[in-house]
């Protein structure tokens, strides 16, 4: 996702976009230091020699080069940037532009500051203000945004503020999630209070049970059944066990009982207000109760947020190991907002953290560059951070599951770290989160992809650094349960266990039939102090 910075030059573009990026955990592109980049040569000199239509085309070559990427990176657009409608259309694709303005007076002040620095053409500060203000060609392309800011009186920290304010809340992010019937997942602070309004457009009515558990209950169920009500929507309130003991045949029968007491009918449904583990439950519990109603997911914490709440796998577990039964349950809308993320203990951010280090080791550098930026500032539960690194996981898990609903092929991918930390999070009893028993999984398969040569060494060590950055393990004494319960693990194909195996950052390969002293070489380093 890119934020493009758009207006005269002087407005204060180039002092804003570093302030909006920290804030962000974004990056950074200027489009005139890019542009000096390619020539090797000042722009002054490239207009003065090439001429101006020429600098107009590498800006529009920069804005070509720029990937599509899930990170998020705000650019400097130079003054004229915008002038092409291809150039904003462009800007379209990749992301959203912001405009920003000011006075005369304010941008005769920052072009006069910017002629200190670099020589130009001699025409005076003012006159280029005035030039910039009246030009109607200029007047069309500033206003032609997604949003405008008056920065006139505004410091760059203000100007960046009520950005981020202006994201996560006014506006808010979607992300869609499905082809034959997709559904929204809606990010945005202050969800939990507009999910009655959200529901009743996705064409809610009926009797709603909305399923909590003790610390989501605790802070935000009031609110939710709040905003229920205020769309006259009928609530009743059910409660499941926190973490995996929600996910057991009793919980469920539990919830059914719920159900059937409140008369939850097909017109009505499920509201699933909790954790990655209240989400697996409430979804099930729905998918089966009157052969399926509809459900719609809360998710209060990053794990929730980033991986279970997205696409309809449901689950509860049984002696035998986690997530063995289960069914394909697509919610009929996800709504998250990220405010929830204060109301958790430290502990629950950093493992959620696990999925969102993962994500970013599926997709592409400028990810996983994204996400180590973003973990300090996600620890400590600042809107930015989260927003931006929770609308990242989830746009790459929806590309996922939207071409892969059940599982049959490209959304093994998710797997990665999951095939060992799944068996080492039940064989633990459940003692670790599951962000935890991941983080072992994500090196292991790090340190197996070493041992059969698919992968370097400098690999694991940056997941590793990002792992203990954000405070999650990166070494363990593997059980010998585990292993026992890996042969039962639910990715098993005729008998073969199935390991997504990194070779670089976004490029993965499935490896089943791995010898045993592959598999012990990468325990060692695991289980190394």
């Amino acid at each position: 996702m890119y934020l493009f910075l758009v207006g005269p030059p002087g407005v204060g573009k180039s002092t804003l976009a570093p302030v909006l990026a920290e804030m962000l955990a974004a990056g950074v592109v200027e489009i005139d230091r890019e542009v000096e980049r390619r020539t090797r040569k000042s722009n002054k000199r490239t207009i003065d020699e090439d001429g101006m239509p020429r600098f107009r085309e590498l800006e529009t070559k920069v804005l070509d080069g720029l990937r599509p990427t899930p990170a998020w990176i705000v650019v400097d657009t130079g003054g004229g940037t915008p002038l092409r409608p291809a150039n904003r259309a462009r800007m379209r694709e990749l992301g959203l532009i912001v405009g920003l303005r000011a006075s005369v007076a304010r941008i005769t002040k920052g072009i006069a500051a910017t002629l200190e620095k670099r020589p130009t053409r001699p025409e005076s500060a003012a006159e280029r203000a005035k030039h910039a203000l009246n030009d109607p060609e200029r007047k069309a392309a500033y206003t032609d945004v997604d949003v405008t800011f008056d920065v006139e009186h505004a410091s760059a920290d203000a100007a960046a503020t009520a950005i981020v304010n202006w994201l996560a809340s006014g506006r808010g992010l979607r992300v869609d999630i499905g082809k034959e019937k997709p559904y929204p997942m809606v990010i945005r602070a202050g969800a939990v209070d507009a999910l009655g309004a959200h529901l009743v457009e996705r064409g809610w009515s009926g009797r709603i049970a909305l399923v909590s558990e003790r610390n989501a209950a605790w802070h935000l169920a009031e609110r939710a059944k709040r905003g229920l009500e205020a769309s006259g929507l009928d609530v009743s309130l059910s409660r499941a066990p926190s973490g995996e003991a929600a996910k057991s045949l009793k919980a469920i029968e539990a919830l059914w009982r719920s159900f059937a007491k409140a008369r939850v009918a097909r017109d009505g449904g499920v509201v699933a207000l909790g954790g990655g583990a209240l989400t697996d439950a409430a979804g099930f519990a729905a998918a089966t109760y009157l052969r399926g109603v509809r459900v719609a997911h809360v998710p209060t914490t990053l794990l929730g947020m980033v991986d279970a709440a997205i696409g309809g796998k449901t689950a509860i577990d049984i002696e035998a190991g986690k997530n063995l039964v289960g069914a394909f349950h697509q919610p009929d809308a996800v709504l998250a907002d990220v405010t929830a993320l204060a109301t958790l203990p430290r502990r629950q951010r950093s493992s959620g953290l696990a999925e969102v280090i993962k994500t970013a080791f599926l997709v592409d550098d400028a990810s996983v560059a994204h996400v180590d930026r973003a973990i300090p500032g996600i620890l400590r539960a600042e809107v930015g951070p989260c927003l931006t690194s929770v609308t990242l996981a989830a746009e790459v898990k929806a590309s996922v599951v939207t071409a892969d609903p059940n599982e049959q092929g490209l959304r093994t991918l998710l797997n990665f770290g999951h095939t060992l930390g799944h068996a080492y999070e039940a064989a633990s009893g459940y003692r670790v989160t599951h962000g935890e028993a991941v983080a072992i999984g994500l090196v292991f398969a790090c340190a197996l992809s070493e041992a059969l040569g698919l992968a370097e060494i400098p690999l694991r060590q940056r997941m590793e650094a990002l792992l203990a950055k954000a405070g999650l393990p990166i070494r363990a004494r593997i059980p010998a349960k585990a292993w026992t319960l890996v042969g039962r693990d639910k990715k098993v194909r005729a008998g073969k266990v199935r390991w997504i195996l990194p070779r670089r950052i976004g490029r993965f390969s499935e490896v089943t039939d791995v010898p045993e002293r592959a598999l012990g070489r990468a325990t060692r380093i695991v289980e190394e102090r």
